[in-house]
């Protein structure tokens, strides 16, 4: 199960163009999700978070702020340690293909 998911999302990295983004909508958390899109591809990501019971009578402020990234560290344990364990969330993940990141390419350096 788990090379399929790798094989689609390096079949998304290869389509994209540098920069391009490629938005995952999930369930899974960080601790679960996050390494896979480590390990398939050079992506910069950052994780939104909406809740899966918007309520417009709700009286208490979201969890967290849709438009602010949540903080990541590399085995995403910050996301539960900010948001509580099994949060009640949507995981938006965005990852931008960032070429730069891949090993071994030459990077351009001006001199001045």
């Amino acid at each position: 199960f788990v090379h399929h998911i790798l094989k689609q999302l390096i079949t998304n990295y290869r389509v994209l163009k540098d920069k391009g983004v490629y938005i995952l909508i999930t369930y899974g958390a960080p601790l679960y999700r996050l390494h896979l899109l480590r390990e398939s591809c050079s992506w910069t990501i950052k994780l939104h978070v909406i809740e899966k019971l918007a309520c417009e009578d709700k009286s208490e402020p979201p969890i967290w702020e849709l438009t602010n990234p949540v903080p990541l560290n590399d085995n995403g344990s910050s996301a539960e340690e900010l948001l509580g364990n099994n949060p009640d969330v949507h995981y938006i993940y965005v990852c931008a293909k960032d070429n730069s990141l891949k090993p071994g390419l030459k990077r351009e350096t001006s001199v001045d």
